[in-house]
């Protein structure tokens, strides 16, 4: 999957786009002597070849029940014995939650959009997943218990100290509940059996539309995507693309 950051004008464009990739000659806000208008637009990560500016980042524990083992790196995968030919990689994000409530994510800053104009996204996510399905955990099941989250801002997403606790500084909601600036995407669990040793599957979240987001004055947003636990032991992804539709939301007449 390439990296694609285009302008579309209709929806035919956008699938288009998805298809067959496009340019960023047209950015929205391009002058044209008339007033600028937002059009839709389409970015999309591919996390086997790097992690193109997306930083990651944990929050919602205390300093007495901060995260171990947290890992936000580039790994191969062609060991895990999915078919992937040497040397394929993904991002992978890796944590243990301390906490009963960790959330570990990965966040990046996006140019270009038209000022203070609101956008809804659209998310389609590849990963994989080693967490099985119906299983039982400390604290919550393996899979069911930790979900994948999305969201954005205006405004950067981190993590903020409030006495000993450290909290994510946006509304993002808590597990399985979403927030004023998020969506839930769905759990990690990837359909394998409890017995035995826990091995990685594909899993695919497809067109997940998430709240409004709005530009700042320049422009310029931000997103965040990551894994919300509630299961009180490690839980690992790697993470493989994102694609994002950005949708202009039409003001009220």
């Amino acid at each position: 999957m390439n990296r694609l950051w285009t302008t579309a004008i209709s929806a035919a464009t956008l699938a288009l786009l998805a298809a067959c990739g496009g340019s960023d000659d047209d950015p929205v806000g391009t002058s044209t002597g008339a007033t600028p208008t937002a059009s839709a637009r389409l970015l999309s990560t591919d996390f086997t070849q790097g992690a193109d500016g997306w930083v990651g980042e944990s929050s919602d524990y205390t300093t007495g029940t901060a995260p171990t083992e947290v890992v936000f790196e580039q790994r191969e995968t062609d060991s895990l014995n999915l078919g992937y030919v040497k040397p394929s990689k993904a991002q992978f994000i890796s944590g243990r939650n301390n906490s009963d409530d960790l959330f570990l994510y990965m966040k990046k800053q996006l140019p270009g959009f038209l000022a203070n104009t609101s956008y809804t996204v659209t998310y389609t996510v590849n990963l994989l997943s080693n967490a099985p399905s119906g299983c039982m955990g400390v604290g919550g099941a393996p899979g069911e218990s930790v979900w994948l989250v999305a969201g954005g801002s205006a405004t950067e997403p981190k993590p903020v100290n409030d006495g000993s606790n450290i909290k994510f500084n946006l509304d993002k909601g808590n597990q399985a509940a979403a927030g004023a600036t998020s969506v839930i995407l769905g759990n990690l669990a990837n359909g394998r059996a409890c017995e035995g040793e826990r091995v990685y599957a594909a899993k695919v979240y497809r067109n997940v539309v998430s709240p409004a987001i709005k530009a700042d004055a320049e422009g310029k947003l931000w997103i965040y995507l990551g894994i919300d636990s509630g299961f009180e032991a490690t839980s690992s992804i790697y993470l493989q693309s994102v694609t994002m539709t950005f949708t202009p939301v039409t003001p009220a007449t």
